[in-house]
């Protein structure tokens, strides 16, 4: 990886105007679309700016001035008059849940709940429209924002709703609470037992509180009927809407099975996908690991609307429900460490299979002993198996030690990170894990100063979809509200560029996909989008405003806010 790809550097804001025209013939073909009179911000490697841009079929053709790009414009021409307004490169979030998002658009949301008792109440209205026996699902809460931040119990929504099954996840799907009705179609009692990487959370008398961590879920959703063909398409194409209309062009969906990557085909197929996807797929049941990724692979399908070459893992649970791996025991937990949900012995031979066949490797790590474990399987392969250009991820590298830092750029592991995660956690992470660790977490400027890039994502339906969320945290690393004022270890912030680059041209790179996608340059695909204000240079509170005025897929406007 070269170091002046990784950073490159120049002055924010300075429209350094530098043609790309590619054809010198006089006879030049009209384009298609051109866009002109704007603030082109290329995200090239030397982050030049621009005044218009030629797209002719799925592809651009030239970037320039007005005047350049004139000649392209014919009597068939659509053109946009930007009107100053700022283009990026389409937006790809580096990691997120398509299907977990298009399905918590019909259950019932829990963000920005106060209390137990508040969700208690709406499970219960929600019941008096549920058929009998029908499951009642909901997802998104959060015990750190309510004013009693311990985990709930089930006993009032089990008098609240005695006779339908409830089951509703926690705000990182790392954690569920369950009524009695559940346990009992489940046939968990007391005495059942955690279990491997997973937990059953239990009150000081030893009895189940219906809250279940990480790889204990299973005992409970298994018996969940599963969506028909029909609502997965529908809520993967909803989803799909729902990211265009925000901007995003691309979505790496972090786990998907072979059967989604067969509806991911169906809605392609049929034009009924409008963004990219960049699927990471479950790893096998079969030790046939190899041949598993070799069956599946998967690389620009449908005009490069479908790629499938890498796999995930999750090494540990997550820090907001406990499930993080840590050396020490929470600080907030004494005695207790958090959760392996997979092992280093499989994320090794996961990981020898994928430098055999070219596929990738993108590990969920978040507490510090998990990005360990993680950074030694992948060193260990790499010894094994020496592969210049892997690529292999951990995905959020949340908490991690201080010497473990390096380690990534110098085995070329790229940190994928999510900055609303911060923002979110920041309230209470430092009370999970102390002072000294904390140095090490949510670290953005330690990576990037030691050589690596980051692709930015945002987690959804974890966090909100909306990319300038976290735009405006990478480089504020306040909240909304501005709080806390100068920020939340505010030497770790981002600056513009580089969030820039790291929801475009790194997270494209983190897909091998920097040839085609990332950056608005000649030969590339017109992934674009047109922003209602210049958030390069406003005031950082005036990006939570910010909104897509264009969002353009393929050289084809898929969303218009007209």
């Amino acid at each position: 990886m070269k170091k002046n790809f990784i950073i490159g550097t120049v002055l924010l804001g300075v429209p350094l105007v530098i043609s790309f025209i590619t054809s010198c013939s006089s006879a030049i073909q009209p384009a298609d679309l051109v866009l002109r009179n704007g603030k082109i911000a290329t995200v090239n490697e030397s982050f030049d700016f621009a005044e218009a841009v030629a797209v002719r079929g799925d592809t651009i053709i030239a970037v320039g001035d007005d005047t350049e790009i004139e000649k392209y414009i014919g009597p068939d021409t659509k053109t946009i008059d930007l009107d100053g307004k700022l283009v990026v490169p389409g937006l790809i979030d580096a990691h997120a849940h398509m299907l977990g998002y298009g399905t918590s658009l019909t259950e019932l949301d829990f963000r920005g709940t106060t209390s137990f008792s508040q969700i208690v109440d709406m499970v219960a209205e929600k019941a008096k429209k549920t058929r009998p026996g029908e499951w009642i699902t909901g997802s998104s809460w959060d015990q750190n924002d309510w004013e009693n931040v311990k985990l709930p119990s089930h006993e009032t929504l089990s008098q609240a709703v005695p006779d339908k099954p409830v089951w509703l996840t926690r705000v990182d799907g790392h954690a569920a609470i369950a009524n009695r009705k559940a346990l009992e179609i489940a046939g968990i009692t007391n005495q059942t037992k955690n279990p491997e990487g997973g937990e059953i959370i239990r009150d000081s008398s030893g009895k189940a509180t219906g809250v279940f961590v990480d790889n204990a879920m299973f005992l409970v959703s298994q018996y969940i009927p599963d969506p028909s063909s029909e609502q997965i398409r529908e809520a993967l194409a909803q989803a799909a809407r729902k990211c265009c209309a925000a901007g995003l062009t691309e979505v790496h969906d972090a786990g998907v099975s072979p059967t989604i990557i067969e509806h991911y085909k169906y809605l392609i197929d049929n034009n009924e996908l409008v963004i990219r996807i960049n699927a990471m797929l479950h790893p096998p049941g079969s030790d046939d690991i190899a041949g598993y990724m070799k069956d599946h692979k998967l690389v620009g399908y449908g005009n490069n609307f479908l790629t499938v070459r890498s796999m995930k893992l999750f090494m540990d649970g997550a820090l907001g429900s406990s499930g993080a791996a840590l050396f020490k025991p929470y600080s907030d937990r004494p005695g207790y460490s958090g959760l392996l949900t997979t092992t280093y012995e499989q994320v090794l031979q996961i990981s020898r299979a994928a430098l055999e066949t070219g596929f990738q490797v993108c590990t969920h790590a978040i507490g510090d002993r998990g990005n360990r474990l993680v950074l030694d399987a992948y060193e260990q392969a790499l010894k094994e198996r020496p592969t210049n250009d892997h690529r292999f991820r951990i995905e959020h590298a949340q908490v991690v030690t201080l010497e473990d830092i390096p380690r990534f750029a110098a085995l070329g592991i790229l940190p994928s990170m999510q900055p609303t995660h911060a923002t979110s956690d920041m309230y209470w992470a430092e009370d999970r894990v102390g002072p000294e660790r904390i140095k090490g977490a949510y670290a953005w400027q330690k990576f990037l100063r030691n050589g690596c890039i980051i692709p930015c994502g945002s987690d959804f339906p974890v966090e909100e979809i909306n990319p300038m969320l976290g735009f405006y945290a990478a480089i504020t690393r306040k909240d909304p509200k501005g709080w806390p004022e100068g920020g939340w270890y505010p030497e770790e912030c981002m600056t513009r560029e580089q969030v820039l680059r790291g929801f475009t041209i790194w997270a494209a790179y983190a897909a091998f996909q920097e040839n085609i996608l990332g950056s608005i340059e000649p030969g590339k695909l017109a992934d674009m989008v047109v922003l209602s204000k210049d958030i390069l240079t406003v005031a950082p509170e005036e990006i939570l405003s910010t909104v897509p005025l264009y969002t353009i897929i393929g050289g084809k406007i898929q969303y218009s806010r007209d």
